[in-house]
Parts: C-alpha cells; sequence; structure tokens
C-alpha cells in the first residue's frame, strides 16, 4: 500500500514535468499585477498532454461521484447498518462529508477542465521541432497588464489558474478542517506548541 501511494504521488507529476518540459518555449513568464507563469507553448502535443488527462480524471472524477450520491441516496436507510456491521473508521459523519466533496467536485472540476481546454484550443499554435521551440530557453519574457486587458479570456484563465487551487483548498478545509475530530486534533497540536514554547521559555528565562 504504500509503494503504490508513492506512485499514485510520483508518477503522475513526473509525467506531468516531462510533458512540460517538452513544450516549453522558454524558461517562464512574468505577468504583471500576477507573477511568474509558465511558459507552454500551446501546440497540439500541449493539449494532449497537459489540458486533456485533467479532464478525463475529472470525468472519471464525476461519474464516480454520480454513483456514490446515486446509492447513497438510494440505499440511504441500509447505509447505516452496513456501517454498523463492518469494523470501519468511516461514520455516517465521515461519509456525508466524502458526499459534499464528491458533488463539490462534479460541479466545479470537469467545467473548470472543459473551459480551460476550449480556451487553449483557440489559441492553438503550430507544432515546432525541438530545436526550434527551445531556441530561446533562457528567455525570461514580461507581459504588461495592458495587453491581458485586450484579451479578457487570457486573463480570465490566468486568474482561474491562481484562485481555483486556492478555493479547493478552502472547500477542503471547510469539509475536514472543521469537524469535531480536526478541532480536537488542532487543539491538541496547539497545546503541544505552547507547553514547548512555556518549557523553553522557563529554561531560558527562569520564570514561567
Amino acid at each position: 500500500a504504500f509503494w503504490s501511494d508513492v506512485a499514485i504521488c510520483l508518477l503522475p507529476t513526473t509525467l506531468v514535468l516531462i510533458v512540460s518540459y517538452c513544450v516549453q518555449a522558454h524558461r517562464y513568464n512574468i505577468v504583471e499585477n500576477f507573477g511568474c507563469f509558465p511558459a507552454t507553448w500551446l501546440e497540439l502535443y500541449a493539449i494532449l498532454g497537459l489540458f486533456v488527462p485533467p479532464i478525463l480524471c475529472a470525468a472519471g472524477s464525476f461519474i464516480c461521484g454520480g454513483f456514490a450520491i446515486y446509492n447513497f441516496l438510494a440505499q440511504r436507510r441500509r447505509f447505516q447498518a452496513v456501517l454498523q456491521q463492518h469494523s470501519s473508521s468511516l461514520n455516517s459523519s465521515r461519509f456525508l462529508r466524502l458526499i459534499g466533496v464528491a458533488a463539490v467536485d462534479m460541479v466545479l472540476s470537469l467545467p473548470f477542465g472543459i473551459y480551460e481546454i476550449i480556451h487553449n484550443s483557440y489559441n492553438l499554435q503550430p507544432t515546432y521541432s525541438w530545436a526550434d521551440l527551445h531556441h530561446s530557453f533562457d528567455l525570461v519574457q514580461e507581459t504588461d497588464q495592458s495587453i491581458l486587458n485586450a484579451q479578457p479570456g487570457s486573463w480570465a484563465s490566468i486568474n482561474l489558474s491562481r484562485w481555483t487551487t486556492t478555493l479547493a483548498a478552502f472547500i477542503y478545509f471547510a469539509f475536514f478542517g472543521m469537524h469535531e475530530d480536526a478541532l480536537s486534533f488542532h487543539a491538541s497540536t496547539w497545546n503541544k506548541i505552547t507547553a514547548a514554547f512555556s518549557y523553553i521559555w522557563m529554561r531560558a528565562f527562569g520564570t514561567s
């Protein structure tokens, strides 16, 4: 189980890094009022390698989430009995939160992924050879805000890439970080930290 988890974490990210480098025109872009942004050359292979896999994952998640919600609603009377029969840490509260995450994922992931791939398909660039694409690889390109203001779609896409991760973090914390178990863990961790600082303070200054 450990190595399967390691493989799930490392293999997809490694493949994304390899594909990203293959379609990276130069080092990176600096966008005014945004910061650094990847210099991906939006050719066909970039679309297939970087934007299609998230769509497939989102579609699979959409289907699995839909089945989970449907089965829960169809057999909700038997749900608690099934949980009691199987000695598992999963209870009704945790399962409902997982169902909520699945519903939010269905609403957000697939539509955002479809928007990204459609928007980037409109800006599809021709495919060049490796030497031509990486000819000026050390270039750091700067983009003014005025250029993006003339392209509302590009500015919206850049902001989506910035805020979707933040939104996902808040959603995940809302579902799993504010529950009784999580709050007790937060309190325990805080008590350990304050106890450690109190000990260091007493050792250093001799007062509490």
